[in-house]
């Protein structure tokens, strides 16, 4: 290999050491004309028969820099048909300026997964080197990406691998130039329009001349102590979470506030953004402003919300932290009342069916009275039609046991009830008052006594819930 022995041999031992490819692997190389993604698939080239790996280079025009973007489509396959290599090739026209480097991405991703699916390709290997390690630590840092960002590139993230990420820029040039090879100079990476760019060269120049020659190195080593600091931190949050969790479903988990103010605010950090990703399949979009958000909330009395991105909902209810992907607070179903006007052994409305009968004596099971989904009324005390409906401004009862009337707001702060619950639960009633809070407080004027000689029994149940528990039966 003569001159290149030493990158070639450097650029093989990152590779085993961080096991980015094994035998068999099939690699997309995202493939630019740029130095960076020039070294790599010729390093790769070099590699693949020694390793026994085939790879395919994948090239984007954006046709962002008029005949420079065409001449970098024709450097791209002279150089690929030059060594056999398999070249795939995508034009696209990106018509709004607007986020231009998140566009760009995008389309790449999406290309190249299109790829990875159509050809069964296993990985995707991308150029990033030392300084662009350097720049991403800054660029998170500023950003606010957390504890965990400022890690910045891995070298293997899911199905991407970056085997340049300990070669610096000169070092990466001096390999080309000693193979012989050129490369093509993207002039866009001068303009300061971009945050990235404006790290790239005024910030990393700045701190070179003015704070430390070595910053990119420094910076580089950095990412490595936070990279295994994030790790401890990560294990460290699962078996938090295992204790404060107090259930999960596929679409909520429920924690103990209580006990989540004993842990590590870092440690919170990561048990939220570990929900995060779970929800979301994904947590690079949660940052430390989200986890502020969710600080402040935990202070505060009473119910909240909070709205993350990608449909990630937070409720606050007293004592327990809610994350879910569903938005509890939109009932899309919500109807506004139903009337009866007679006894009837089943009703619907909304989501809930409705079971009524009329009872000569209360059943004799001593725990009749804590089901909270059922109640017996004193059937005499109320009157037809009964009317179902959700709360409205100047709702008041006598909740049971109290002899003077109450407002139903009031009640609902001294029974704790979540201000995002409040708007959903049902309220029997008749013409002149409302009889029961339906899973909370009956009226104590239609309460039983010795005296009562009929009782209306109303149980309440959810129908999706029913129809739930019959889908597992027939699954058993």
């Amino acid at each position: 290999m003569g001159k290149n022995l030493d990158f070639i041999e450097h650029f093989k031992e990152y590779v085993d050491k961080n096991k980015l490819i094994k035998a068999g692997d099939k690699l997309i190389v995202g493939f630019s004309g740029g130095a960076d993604s020039t070294a790599l698939l010729s390093a790769l080239w070099h590699l693949r028969s020694q390793k026994s790996f085939s790879l395919i280079a994948a090239h984007i025009n954006y046709n962002l820099r008029g005949e420079d973007s065409q001449e970098d489509e024709e450097f791209v396959k002279n150089f690929c048909f030059k060594r056999n290599i398999s070249l795939v090739v995508k034009n696209v026209k990106i018509d709004s300026k607007s986020n231009l480097e998140n566009q760009a991405r995008e389309i790449r991703f999406q290309y190249f997964n299109k790829i990875k699916k159509q050809y069964k390709f296993k990985k995707i290997a991308l150029g990033h080197n030392k300084k662009d390690q350097a720049e991403t630590v800054l660029f998170r840092l500023f950003r606010g990406s957390g504890y965990t960002g400022i890690q910045g590139i891995s070298p293997i993230v899911g199905n991407v691998i970056h085997p340049l990420l300990s070669f610096s820029r000169e070092e990466i040039e001096k390999f080309l130039k000693s193979e012989n090879i050129k490369w093509r100079e993207d002039l866009s990476n001068q303009e300061n329009e971009f945050s990235r760019n404006k790290i790239r060269n005024v910030l990393i120049p700045w701190l070179e001349e003015n704070m430390n020659i070595d910053v990119i190195d420094k910076l580089y080593n950095a990412s490595h102590i936070f990279t295994q600091t994030d790790e401890i931190l990560e294990k460290l949050a699962r078996r938090r979470y295992l204790k404060v969790k107090i259930k999960n479903t596929a679409h909520a988990y429920n924690l103990d506030i209580k006990k989540l103010r004993k842990i590590k605010p870092v440690l919170r950090f990561y048990v939220y953004k570990y929900i995060y990703g779970r929800l979301n399949n994904d947590e690079k979009d949660f940052y430390h402003t989200h986890f502020e958000e969710i600080e402040d909330i935990l202070d505060t009395e009473g119910s909240k919300q909070l709205d993350l991105p990608n449909n990630v909902f937070i409720f606050k209810k007293y004592d327990e932290l809610i994350f879910t992907d569903k938005d509890i607070t939109n009932n899309v179903d919500v109807e506004n009342s139903k009337k009866i006007t007679h006894l009837r052994n089943r009703v619907t409305f909304e989501d809930y069916r409705i079971i009524m009968k009329k009872l000569k004596k209360l059943p004799r099971k001593r725990n009749v009275f804590e089901d909270k989904n059922t109640v017996y009324i004193d059937f005499d005390k109320m009157s037809f039609p009964l009317i179902i409906r959700h709360r409205q401004p100047g709702d008041n009862f006598f909740p049971l046991g109290m002899k003077h009337p109450k407002k139903l707001k009031d009640f609902f702060i001294d029974e704790k009830v979540p201000k995002f619950d409040r708007d959903n639960l049902l309220l029997f009633c008749d013409e002149e008052k409302i009889l029961w809070v339906a899973g909370h407080r009956i009226d104590d004027r239609v309460a039983t006594s010795s005296d009562t000689k009929n009782i209306l029994k109303i149980r309440i149940e959810k129908k999706s819930k029913k129809k739930l528990r019959a889908a597992e039966r027939i699954s058993k």
